[in-house]
């Protein structure tokens, strides 16, 4: 497949629209599209389409839409949130864009005591996202919410919803798809502390999880967790 961007223009046949600034350029500067030049766009809501760059000029370009080549309901991704502790920004980028490729629909930050980073670009990593939604072909870009404390997000978590909180000790069941959507909680470096560990063991929603012996970097965690349940699935969106 060639080119995909991601827009938020609403998407239909015959519509035509200007790039972004920086969709310009990565077009026209970095990839030297020109006037005639295809491409395929997606929104999150329209599903994917065929469009042509019908004008350019040195500033500006229009891009008219052609045809649809995948409707929206076409991805019908599994329903899983990864829900980690903020590490430090180049493993934070990586997860986020592995993550993305292997189906996660919503990201969450969880700020526990042993949490490193307090402060990042909430738009940087959705711009992450982006990028690896557009190279992996899905129709859809992750939610990034902002970041809440543990007892905020067990208080507000949702009852149809399934928690597996990683234990890196290896304490906890093995990896098993049940009938309902999941998040996964990753801890922080050097994990939870005894007093975390204790509330989500009387979390009613939570099922520890167990790692196995080797004690695993949380960027490393999360993709190996979302690979072994894309096994559960069959790696078949469900």
């Amino acid at each position: 497949m060639g080119i995909r961007l991601y827009v938020t223009d609403d998407l239909n046949k015959e519509c035509c629209f200007q790039p972004s600034e920086n969709h310009f350029h990565y077009l026209f500067h970095v990839m030297r599209q020109e006037k005639g030049s295809q491409l395929f766009l997606f929104n999150g809501r329209d599903g994917e389409w065929l469009a042509e760059v019908e004008d350019v000029s040195k500033r500006t370009a229009l891009i008219r839409v052609l045809n649809q080549t995948r409707t929206q309901n076409e991805e019908t991704l599994p329903d899983v949130w990864l829900c980690f502790s903020p590490i430090k920004k180049d493993k934070m980028d990586w997860l986020i864009e592995k993550a993305t490729e292997l189906g996660v629909s919503k990201f969450v930050p969880v700020i526990t005591h042993r949490t490193v980073v307090s402060h990042f670009n909430l738009e940087k990593l959705f711009l992450r996202a982006i990028e690896a939604a557009e190279q992996c072909e899905r129709l859809s870009v992750p939610l990034i919410e902002t970041p809440v404390y543990l007892d905020a997000f067990l208080n507000s978590f949702p009852e149809n919803r399934t928690l597996f909180y990683l234990n890196e000790r290896g304490k906890g069941e093995s990896l098993k798809a049940p009938a309902r959507p999941i998040a996964f909680l990753i801890g922080p470096e050097g994990g939870f502390e005894s007093s975390e560990i204790q509330k989500l063991e009387q979390f009613s929603h939570s099922i520890s999880l167990n790692l196995g012996a080797r004690i695993l970097r949380a960027e490393t965690a999360g993709v190996a967790i979302l690979a072994a349940w894309n096994q559960c699935l069959g790696w078949r969106d469900k």
